[in-house]
């Protein structure tokens, strides 16, 4: 089911009468018991077990199977409910295709033991990896030139999908194909751009926006969509035009990271390849990252005496839905809004939550909440 708020305000359909399956048992009793006294004048009586009444089941169970199928390929076509490779039939129509898993990428440092009168060379596929197992390869050949102590070099996960992204600084470290006179190797960041395989809501937002690109004026949902198919984990994305003939775009990756300097050189770099970006030429586009606005959590709940014997099981909850809160004010463009934060606590259980931060925060389009620190106490009991 689609996450797209036009398509969710859209009315179910059913391609089959919202027929049921006992509806059809009985519409098949029905049949039966009519046509039997039509050509024997009496009205038939079955036990459950006989003969004809086991063939009306599993009559009744093919039927039910095939109206299934039915509705199944009805949802299929539907972008609303589209799933699978209903999916991808119909992202075909519009030139979309499911974006494959990727591999992550990450800068190692090779460093020699001395200085060398001739360059060393690295290998192009030279593997690295990490304690835990994650492999990663240099992209191309590189050298160590004669004097000099270090080299950078580019490398991409040998596994593609989210887990070889987020590696932590220097945790690459153990060179697994063993180059003369190398010390040593590490990551100089953290790596990132892995993903895994597109997701059907992903796609279906793709698709949606899909007819924007038809358009040779630049919509913004055009550069919407462009953006989202630059990497399967750009979450969310704004446009912003300053100046005439002056785009730019803002744009977050999963779970509310803001992107480093090198991917947005990577988007950048991306929106000026033609063969890529269908855009007018005379926009000037730019790739910025979001600007941060800073709050803070400090509440104090109270738990209903009738809910005593649940103390611990409400305090969970509550811990959970501050966290719940704190990713949902995660997008570019929310205003901060305690009264949010107010009712996922109360729906974790709480009879009553008094708030001292943060306070209503207008955030411009182009920015993002963030949460620098967080106080929950919990008051104790409160009789209704």
């Amino acid at each position: 089911m689609s996450k797209i708020t036009e398509l969710e305000k859209l009315p179910e359909i059913s391609f089959i009468g919202n027929l049921s399956l006992d509806e059809i048992k009985n519409q098949v009793k029905v049949w039966y018991t009519e046509r039997y006294q039509e050509l024997t004048g009496t009205t038939p009586t079955l036990s459950n077990a006989a003969p004809e009444m086991l063939l009306q089941y599993a009559i009744a169970m093919l039927g039910g199977q095939a109206l299934q199928y039915i509705q199944d390929k009805g949802n299929g076509e539907m972008l609303a409910t589209s799933y699978g490779a209903y999916l991808d039939q119909l992202a075909a129509n519009f030139g979309v295709a499911r974006r494959a898993a990727e591999r992550a990428t990450v800068t190692l440092r090779f460093t020699l033991a001395d200085t060398r009168a001739a360059a060393v060379g690295i290998p192009a596929g030279t593997r690295v990896r990490t304690e835990g197992g994650i492999y990663f390869n240099t992209t191309d050949y590189a050298e160590i030139k004669a004097g000099e102590l270090t080299a950078d070099v580019l490398a991409q996960a040998e596994e593609a999908g989210v887990g070889s992204s987020g590696v932590e600084v220097g945790t690459i470290n153990t060179l697994v194909d063993p180059i003369a006179y190398m010390q040593s190797v590490t990551n100089l960041e953290e790596s990132h751009g892995g993903t895994d395989e597109e997701d059907d809501d992903a796609l279906t937002e793709r698709v949606y926006l899909a007819p924007s690109v038809f358009s040779c004026a630049g919509p913004a949902d055009a550069y919407v969509y462009y953006a989202k198919a630059w990497r399967n984990d750009v979450m969310d994305v704004k446009i912003d035009s300053p100046e005439p003939c002056e785009v730019d775009i803002y744009f977050l990756l999963d779970g509310g990271r803001l992107p480093t300097e090198t991917e947005l050189n990577e988007m950048q770099t991306y929106f000026a390849d033609e063969s890529q970006v269908k855009r007018p030429l005379t926009d000037k586009v730019v790739c910025k990252a979001p600007t941060e606005v800073g709050y803070t959590i400090d509440l104090t709940y109270y738990i209903g005496s009738d809910n005593r014997n649940n103390v611990a099981g409400v305090q969970n909850a509550v811990d959970q839905a501050v966290n719940e809160y704190k990713t949902w004010q995660r997008k570019l463009g929310r205003d901060i809004n305690p009264t949010e934060l107010i009712a996922c606590v109360r729906k974790a259980g709480a009879k009553r939550v008094k708030v001292t931060a943060p306070v209503d925060t207008v955030v411009s389009p182009a920015a993002i909440a963030r949460c620098d620190g967080e106080t929950v106490n919990y008051g104790g009991l409160e009789d209704d």
